[in-house]
C-alpha cells in the first residue's frame, strides 16, 4: 500500500531531523532608545547564536554538511526499519534503504511531455476528422451525420481548451497566483461540457421537428461517407486506447471524448444505413435524437462532477480514512486526532488536521513535527495542499469562522 510505503521511509525522519541540525537566529529586538545594558544583552545574545558549524570548526572536528531534503512531490523516498525514530537521531544507527518510486500510479502534471503529446495527437486527429465529415454533410442530408459533425467540430474546441488551460497552468505566477492555477484544468472540461450540452439540445430539437414534419425522404449514405465515418470510429478508438492511460483530468476528459465518439460514429453509420434498406425514413432523425441525449446525458454526469469538486464539496470515507491513517501512524508523539477536515478545491483535496501534542513539549519540537506532518500529507497525490494545527488539549474552539 502506498501510505504504507510512505510511513516506512525514511522521509517522515529526514524531514524532522533536517530542522534539529538548522541554528535557529532570532533577529535582534529593535529599540528606539538602545541603553548600554541593552547593548551588552544583545552581544551576549549574538554570541550565543553562533552556528553549531562554528563552534565544530574552533573545537579543530570538522563539520559534517547535514543533506536537505527536496520538498518536491516527486522526491524519492527510501524504505527503513519501521524503528526508525521521529524525533531523536540516533547517529551510531543505520537505516537499510531500499528505493522505490511511490509516484508511480500518480497522476501526470499538467505540463508533462506525455499531457502534451496527447493534447497534440488529438488536435491533429480532430483536425483530419472535421475535414472528412465536412465532405460527408456535403454528400448527404442525415441528421445522424450532422450530428456527427457537430461532434468532430466541439472536439476540435475541446481540444483548444485542453491546449490553453495546459499552458495557462505551466505559466506559473507566484504573486498573482501563490498556489498555481490547477483549477484552471476542471474549469476548461465544465465550461466545454456545458458547449457540448447546448450544442446537442440544438440537435435533439432539430431531430424533434423532423419526426414531426411532412418530410418522409430517405437518407442515403454512399461508399465515401461509409468510409470516412468508419475511419472516424478506428482513429478515435486509437486516441482513447492511448489517453486512458495518461491519469490528468484534461486527458482523462480527452479520453471520454474520444470514447463518446467512437460510440456516436457507429451509430451515426447503422441509423441512416438501417432507416435506407428498411425503407422506414425515421430512423435517421430518431438516430439523431438518441445521439443527441447519450452525449447531454454523459456530459451532464461529467459536469455535475466537477462543478461539485470546484464547490468544496467533501472527500470520500476511503479518502478520509487514508489521510486519518496516515496521520495516526505518523508519530508517537502525536497523542489525539483532534479533527480532520478534507475537502475538495478542484481535482484535488486541501486536508486541514488539528493534532494535540504534550503541552509540554517545546515549540521548537512541536513546530517541526507539525510542518513536517504538513510534507508528507502533501506528498499524497490525492492532497492539493494540507494545514496542521497543534494543540495541547482534546478541548478546542471551532477553528475557522462560521460564515454566513
Amino acid at each position: 500500500m502506498y501510505i504504507d510505503r510512505l510511513l516506512d521511509s525514511s522521509l517522515p525522519h529526514d524531514l524532522i531531523q533536517e530542522y534539529q541540525h538548522t541554528a535557529v537566529s532570532v533577529p535582534q529586538t529593535i529599540t528606539e532608545e538602545p541603553t548600554a545594558a541593552s547593548s551588552d544583552a544583545d552581544d551576549e545574545r549574538s554570541r550565543s547564536s553562533s552556528s553549531p558549524g562554528q563552534d565544530e570548526h574552533a573545537n579543530g572536528t570538522p563539520s559534517t554538511p547535514i543533506p536537505r531534503v527536496k520538498r518536491t512531490p516527486q522526491a524519492l523516498y527510501k524504505v527503513p526499519s519501521e524503528e526508525t525514530p521521529l524525533l531523536e537521531a540516533d547517529p551510531d544507527h543505520q537505516i537499510s534503504t531500499k528505493q522505490f518510486d511511490p509516484y508511480e500510479h500518480d497522476a501526470a502534471d499538467s505540463s508533462a511531455p506525455v499531457v502534451t503529446v496527447a493534447i497534440y495527437i488529438n488536435l491533429v486527429a480532430n483536425a483530419i476528422l472535421l475535414a472528412g465529415k465536412l465532405a460527408v454533410i456535403v454528400l448527404t442530408s442525415s441528421l445522424s451525420v450532422l450530428a456527427s459533425l457537430v461532434d468532430a467540430a466541439l472536439d476540435f474546441l475541446s481540444t483548444a481548451i485542453v491546449w490553453v488551460t495546459t499552458r495557462m497552468i505551466a505559466r506559473q505566477d507566484r504573486y498573482a497566483y501563490p498556489v498555481g492555477r490547477r483549477r484552471l484544468e476542471p474549469i476548461g472540461v465544465l465550461v466545454f461540457s456545458v458547449i457540448m450540452i447546448t450544442s446537442f439540445f440544438q440537435i435533439f430539437i432539430e431531430g424533434l421537428s423532423r419526426l414531426t414534419s411532412g418530410d418522409h425522404s430517405l437518407v442515403y449514405l454512399g461508399i465515401p461517407s461509409i468510409v470516412i465515418m468508419a475511419s472516424t470510429v478506428v482513429i478515435k478508438f486509437a486516441c482513447w486506447l492511448y489517453c486512458r492511460l495518461i491519469k490528468n483530468s484534461s486527458v482523462q476528459a480527452l479520453a471520454q471524448d474520444a470514447m463518446t465518439d467512437v460510440v456516436f460514429n457507429i451509430f451515426s453509420i447503422i441509423f441512416p444505413l438501417v432507416g435506407y434498406y428498411s425503407r422506414q425514413w425515421w430512423l435517421d432523425p430518431l438516430g439523431g435524437i438518441l445521439l443527441s441525449l447519450y452525449v447531454i446525458i454523459n456530459w451532464s454526469r461529467t459536469s455535475a462532477s466537477h462543478i461539485r469538486n470546484l464547490t468544496g464539496a467533501a472527500a470520500t470515507a476511503d479518502e478520509r480514512n487514508i489521510l486519518l491513517y496516515l496521520t495516526m501512524r505518523f508519530a508517537k508523539t502525536i497523542r489525539q486526532i483532534q479533527g480532520l477536515e478534507a475537502y475538495h478545491a478542484g481535482d484535488k483535496l486541501i486536508a486541514e488536521v488539528d493534532i494535540v501534542l504534550d503541552e509540554h513539549m517545546s515549540l521548537r519540537d512541536s513546530h517541526d513535527l507539525g510542518e513536517s506532518l504538513q510534507y508528507v500529507l502533501e506528498s499524497v497525490p490525492l492532497v492539493d495542499r494540507a494545514f496542521v494545527h497543534q494543540d495541547y488539549a482534546s478541548w478546542n474552539l471551532p477553528s475557522h469562522m462560521q460564515q454566513d
